[in-house]
């Protein structure tokens, strides 16, 4: 398995698409959230890469580049006739060692409170639950996890960095 940067503009919509009907199920949200983020996918700022298996797309992810030392992964989505196989922890586990041969320090990653699969993948990832953000568009609390990609365990500048990146952040 093994993911590919998109870049032609009609996939990335497509797979933005995928994204934010499994995550958000209320489609304004969704058409007004790609107009006021279309320059972030030209300029490079947010990146959609294609989960790809023998050639045959199982899923996307998309990774937010907030900062110089720090990442956001907004989203992993695997077909459901694909889960269960391992895609996420695997496409998790290239973009960590894409970040950490980029010098990234940090990346980001939110779930649902009741995603008991995927708190579990990130524990066992060694993900580090730091808190939680309330989303108000999906009205629910979610958990924010880290992964300190340079292993100095900063957890003071870790919560810095999350609340620029998610509104509504609080500690554990």
């Amino acid at each position: 398995m093994k993911i590919m940067q998109l870049k032609e503009a009609k996939r990335i919509e497509e797979s933005l698409r995928n994204l934010t009907e499994e995550f958000i199920k209320e489609y304004p949200y969704y058409s007004t959230w790609i107009q006021k983020n279309e320059a972030t996918f030209r300029d490079g700022t947010r990146v959609v890469y294609e989960l790809n298996d023998n050639q045959k797309v199982v899923g996307y992810m998309m990774v937010h580049f907030s900062t110089t030392q720090c990442a956001k992964i907004n989203g992993i989505y695997v077909f459901p006739d694909c889960q269960r196989k391992g895609y996420a922890r695997k496409a998790l586990l290239q973009i960590l060692k894409e970040l950490k041969i980029l010098n990234y320090d940090y990346a980001f990653i939110q779930t649902c409170t009741h995603n008991k699969i995927v708190i579990h993948m990130l524990d066992t990832l060694n993900f580090n639950v730091i808190g939680y953000n309330y989303h108000n568009i999906e009205k629910q609390s979610n958990l924010v996890a880290v992964y300190d990609l340079k292993g100095e365990k900063n957890f003071d500048e870790m919560y810095t960095f999350a609340v620029q990146l998610y509104k509504g952040f609080s500690k554990n």
